[in-house]
């Protein structure tokens, strides 16, 4: 099952996703200043929908009526808004652009649903090389623990002299029926963990925007945060303080500490865009874009070009292992296979020329 796929059940029943959420969105973009307006549209969101997506959006309604602001809101509501969107509307808050920052968090999950994701194909790929490999695991064992023993036996009943790769077969076949248990009861598990947990981060990356292991990447929040500093630099606030919004965010791991650190050099004087890179969140020539984009004064542009930029390349990397990675795991197979046929068959070749 692809995003596509898991996309349109989650529509089908009543859960977030992207259509969905950027509805939402777009509602509170519009209704933002305008409290009657804004009620109004939500209340028409919610009874377009049936439960749990309905529910939500009315908890959602009744907490900014009693005075909630929308962060908050949405910390209570949970799981209506993808995590970087959550983010992105908390810092926002604080910068004083969120009406902004809602229409362009709608932009960029509608355009989730007709662009390459960044992160899907990436599932999608662990997924297949998942279910593979325990397809393989299991096959190969059977061969090994029950078909290759009793070839053995023939064998040795016509008295064939076996050439090299039927001995090496037979002698990998006597190991696995000595250690099956071994080899079976881990693989099996152990494929069968990765796939569990492959599907579960799929479903809970459609529904949240929460991708398993990213606080431990930097650069997986390189396009979050230079959305981000772009609402600080046209909000003209402080980039320290962009940086510090930021950080209350992110969830512990190694991305939180690398960020901290880039905070800590920013306090020092340091500049932003170089302890950035230094912490392994940009890259040289994305460093120079940055600064020259500073130097002309269309820093916001730049920052907000720069996250899509590292977004489509993420997306086209991923998407170019898979396709490189799938067909030589076909090959290995292949090979793996092939090994197989050509150990058993070569001397029943020879035995049938012998009775010939």
């Amino acid at each position: 099952m692809n995003g596509g796929h898991l996309q349109a059940l989650l529509f089908m029943l009543n859960r977030p996703e992207p259509i969905r959420q950027s509805s939402l969105l777009m509602v509170l973009a519009t209704g933002i200043g305008h409290a009657p307006s804004l009620m109004a549209g939500l209340k028409a969101l919610s009874e377009e929908s049936s439960a749990p997506w309905s529910s939500k959006v009315e908890q959602l309604r009744h907490l900014l009526a009693q005075g909630q602001t929308l962060s908050e809101a949405l910390t209570i509501a949970t799981g209506l808004l993808p995590e970087q969107s959550v983010v992105a509307i908390r810092v926002a808050e604080q910068a004083g652009s969120l009406k902004q920052v809602l229409a362009d968090e709608a932009h960029r999950l509608m355009q989730s649903e007709t662009q390459e994701n960044a992160v899907q194909p990436g599932f999608a790929m662990i997924t297949w090389l998942s279910v593979i490999a325990l397809q393989t695991f299991l096959i190969v064992n059977f061969i090994m623990v029950f078909i290759i023993p009793k070839f053995k036996a023939i064998f040795e009943g016509f008295g064939v002299e076996l050439p090299g790769l039927t001995i090496l077969l037979i002698s990998l076949s006597d190991w696995f029926m000595s250690y099956w248990y071994i080899l079976l009861l881990p693989g099996v598990c152990v494929a069968g963990y990765v796939l569990f947990m492959t599907l579960k981060g799929s479903l809970k990356r459609l529904q949240y925007g929460h991708v398993m292991w990213s606080e431990h990447f930097p650069r997986f929040w390189t396009p979050l945060i230079l959305r981000l500093l772009s609402i600080t630099v046209t909000a003209e606030k402080s980039l320290g303080d962009g940086v510090h919004a930021i950080l209350k965010e992110l969830q512990p791991g190694r991305a939180a500490r690398a960020l901290s650190g880039v905070r800590q050099r920013i306090n020092a004087g340091s500049d932003c865009w170089q302890s950035l890179c230094d912490q392994g969140f940009l890259n040289r020539r994305e460093l120079a874009f940055l600064e020259s984009s500073a130097r002309t004064r269309h820093l916001d542009w730049g920052l907000l070009h720069l996250a899509r930029s590292v977004e489509h390349r993420r997306g086209r990397w991923l998407t170019l292992i898979g396709q490189v990675l799938q067909p030589v795991i076909v090959l290995a197979i292949g090979l793996i296979v092939g090994f197989i046929v050509i150990a058993l068959f070569l001397p029943l070749i020879k035995m049938l020329n012998d009775l010939s």
